[in-house]
């Protein structure tokens, strides 16, 4: 963990003289969907550009892809409404019980992560079928692609700035109790559940589980529904991304990718902000917060308007898939960053949701006492509530 954190601090601050300086410093006041950090100098400039190519490059068996595998290159998961948004694909994780009535994510099986493509018709000597959730497995859970915006400001905010908005045993009474989720003490921040506690790691795991893509962090291939990989399934030796250029370029990408912009903000946008504060969604969906001190500007001591406080909650049994993740039950998810709502096509951690009303319904649990605020809420001022999330 300490080599991974050292990683984190380090690969940003690389010159990259390999990289010639493709663009001259530009002022940026508000990067659109998809460009850069404001601020960035040429050097990471040209890191971040490279990255992106990196990001919609389609892998083949030849560069490492499978031999099971749920997409050829990261754009096709990420993709709404850019290269780094959502998308509207899902994946599927699956686990058990053990007989001692522990959590078993099904490892001999193939488990957690199910892969649903193999590398087979690719490869005319390889006889590999499509993984599928095994019978032992007693639940399964839908998860959709997160946006990837602002990963580097969420990145450089202060563990004890999230540690601050943490209630885990309620004791203020509001009924809110956000724990962060801590792997060897570390607090994570990324993916549904903040399993994730750095970049790197965020990216090297999605390497190995979407694109099968062994890395210096995941230096082991999958094993496909838990069984020997057959012969002739796999081309490149492991670690195929053994220089580190692509976990490194992925890295620089979403470390530098600017957060969302935020859209018109209208009388009704205005109203219905401080509708969202007065009812208690601001409880866990905290407006802002800030990064600390960082060598790179742009991420140095910058306002982080995300609406999360990067903790995890209980959102009630409805949500709850079973599958654990760190100190994360089924039933506790992190507070999901709003920013960029108006953009995503589906809600919620599996997708189950096309619209915000409904997404608002099955908010139990921690939230249940909010729901039912909003619920009451006379219509003109549910439409203004609205408004403002639509304005994220």
């Amino acid at each position: 963990m300490k080599a991974h954190r050292w990683l984190l601090l380090s690969l940003p601050l690389l010159t990259l003289p390999f990289f010639p300086p493709i663009r001259s410093l530009m002022a940026q006041v508000v990067p659109q969907f998809g460009e850069p950090l404001p601020g960035l100098p040429d050097d990471l400039l040209a890191a971040f550009d490279f990255g992106k190519e990196k990001f919609a490059a389609v892998q083949t068996p030849a560069t490492g892809l499978g031999p099971v595998f749920n997409g050829r290159s990261c754009v096709e998961c990420h993709f709404n409404p850019v290269p780094g948004g959502s998308g509207e694909d899902r994946v599927i994780r699956f686990a058990d019980r053990d007989v001692d009535g522990r959590f078993d994510p099904l490892l001999n099986l193939g488990g957690p992560h199910l892969q649903k493509f193999t590398v087979a018709h690719e490869l005319p000597g390889c006889s590999l079928p499509a993984e599928v959730v095994p019978a032992e497995a007693e639940y399964a859970g839908l998860r959709q692609p997160p946006p990837l915006f602002g990963l580097g400001l969420i990145q450089g905010i202060p563990e004890s700035a999230i540690l601050a908005n943490a209630d885990p045993t309620d004791a203020n009474d509001d009924g809110i109790a956000g724990r962060p989720n801590i792997d060897s003490g570390v607090i994570g921040r990324f993916g549904w559940k903040a399993a994730g506690t750095t970049i790197v790691n965020f990216v090297g795991l999605a390497m190995l589980t979407e694109l099968g893509i062994t890395n210096y962090l995941f230096p082991n291939e999958m094993l496909p529904q838990g069984k020997p990989i057959p012969p002739g399934c796999d081309l490149v030796a492991d670690v195929e991304d053994r220089d580190a250029s692509r976990i490194s370029l992925l890295m620089f990408f979403t470390t530098y990718l600017a957060p969302p912009p935020r859209g018109p903000i209208t009388d009704a946008v205005v109203r219905g902000e401080a509708l969202f504060a007065q009812i208690g969604c601001a409880l866990c969906h905290t407006p802002s917060m800030k990064t600390g001190p960082n060598a790179i500007e742009a991420l140095n001591q910058k306002d982080v308007p995300l609406f999360s406080d990067l903790l995890t909650h209980y959102m009630g049994g409805e949500l709850d898939d079973h599958i654990i993740e760190g100190s994360a039950s089924g039933g506790r998810w992190r507070t999901t960053p709003l920013w960029g709502l108006r953009a995503r096509t589906f809600f919620l951690h599996d997708g189950r949701s096309s619209n915000l009303i409904d997404s608002i319904k099955h908010h139990g649990g921690e939230s249940y006492q909010i729901r039912n605020r909003f619920f009451q809420l006379p219509a003109n001022q549910k439409a203004d509530v609205i408004a403002f999330l639509q304005s994220l």
